[in-house]
């Protein structure tokens, strides 16, 4: 029997309100998920951007750091890294600590960023961590390196991406945002006395990937073995690898050697002290020219004593020959009085040269510019035509500085 027409009426209502209720409850369920991606998504972007002003600031404080050393010839050395402990191994956070056992010269570290020694705050992340730092050994100021060191210098960190492509080579030092733990990681605090930092300076806790079958080709952003997997086994460049996966979620700051000086070569003193080696006494002598850059390999050794120091460092940058005659020079636009010999002091290097290899660093074209270049040679120039400047400045530090050898 067919219902009255109010009560299909009223059907239809009831029915017509239900569908109304499930896409009411459905459209609020998709509001929900919507704000709540939105706000997952803005809380990600507010953790990476906390994350990347974080790693700007870190680098601008090593930098500033050293970049303002009470001595021209100290500055440019990176401190050592944060490892847990101060002077006497006494359990300290923040600070950079004295020389220990195995730290040998050129051996890269690996540990937090030293805040307390650069008068900073705690560097955190965007997942609240604090941040780490691996400084290359050429680059470290305890102990410092052997070998020369200037604007040229390689450091000893090389980055890769997840398809081992090069990203950044020969870096001075790096600064690493360790993220959240993952896998077997472990930031549980291992001394009362971490109250900032709080938890432990064992780098493979922090720094991915902690297990090496989940290493992207055997990489690990960390030394393995010893104390804490901090210091590097030999003197060699090691890979670190930038990727994104659930095994890898360091985020990676460089510091390069040009970095490092481009403050540094604006110093006074660093001018100064390229006008005081260039104008040594020794040069008015017969100071031999025993190589292909006219320089002979033990000249420090014979120079005034607080040229010294500068010299070793800085030799690989003068040049030394011969003029074909006695003559004039071109410095600073204008002709000298007469030469015999004419002292150059190569600047920085352009795009086109390079300066890693020895064979490089011997080579002339590596440092002089097209005129000097084009006369230069040992012991005696093919010509007289050297022209420069008789002073460093930081707005053309590839220019060629000159000095003219009775």
């Amino acid at each position: 029997m067919a219902r009255p027409a109010k009560e299909r009426h009223q059907f239809h209502l009831k029915q017509g309100a239900a569908l109304m209720l499930m896409l009411l409850i459905i459209i609020l369920g998709g509001v929900t998920f919507l704000v709540s991606s939105l706000n997952s998504a803005s809380l990600l972007i507010e953790r990476d951007n906390k994350t990347t002003i974080a790693l700007a600031q870190a680098k601008e404080a090593l930098i500033g750091d050293t970049a303002s050393s009470p001595s021209i010839l100290s500055a440019g050395y990176l401190r050592l890294p944060d490892l847990g402990f101060g002077m006497g191994n006494v359990p300290a956070e923040g600070s950079s600590p004295p020389n220990f056992s195995g730290n040998n010269s050129d051996l890269s570290v690996i540990g937090k960023i030293p805040w307390k020694t650069l008068a900073i705050s705690p560097s955190r992340d965007g997942s609240g961590e604090c941040l780490w730092y691996v400084v290359s050994g050429r680059f470290k100021n305890n102990p410092t390196s052997n070998s020369a060191f200037n604007w040229d210098t390689a450091g000893q960190i090389d980055v890769f991406d997840g398809n081992e492509k090069s990203i950044a080579l020969n870096m001075a030092a790096l600064i690493i945002a360790p993220g959240k733990p993952l896998d077997l990681q472990s930031h549980a605090q291992s001394n009362p006395v971490y109250t900032q930092c709080g938890g432990n300076y064992d780098a493979r806790n922090y720094l991915d990937p902690y297990n090496k079958f989940n290493a992207t080709y055997e990489e690990f952003n960390y030394f393995t073995g010893g104390t804490n997997n901090r210091l590097a086994p030999n003197d060699k460049n090691k890979r670190f690898v930038l990727t994104l996966n659930s095994h890898y979620n360091d985020r990676l700051q460089f510091i390069t050697a040009d970095d490092i000086f481009r403050p540094i070569i604006r110093r006074s003193d660093f001018s100064s002290q390229i006008t005081a080696l260039k104008n040594d006494p020794y040069f008015l002598t017969a100071a031999p020219t025993n190589n292909n850059k006219g320089i002979g390999s033990n000249i420090c050794n014979s120079l005034l004593p607080n040229n010294q120091i500068f010299c070793i460092n800085w030799k690989e940058m003068l040049l030394l020959a011969n003029l074909p005659t006695p003559s004039s020079i071109v410095i600073d636009g204008a002709s000298t009085g007469i030469c015999r010999r004419v002292l150059i002091f190569g600047g920085q290097k352009i795009a086109a040269q390079s300066r890693i290899t020895s064979a490089d660093k011997s080579n002339p074209a590596n440092y002089l510019e097209n005129a000097n270049l084009a006369a230069f040679a040992t012991p005696t120039a093919v010509s007289n035509h050297f022209t420069g400047f008789s002073t460093f400045n930081a707005n053309n530090p590839s220019a060629d500085i000159l000095r003219c050898i009775p």
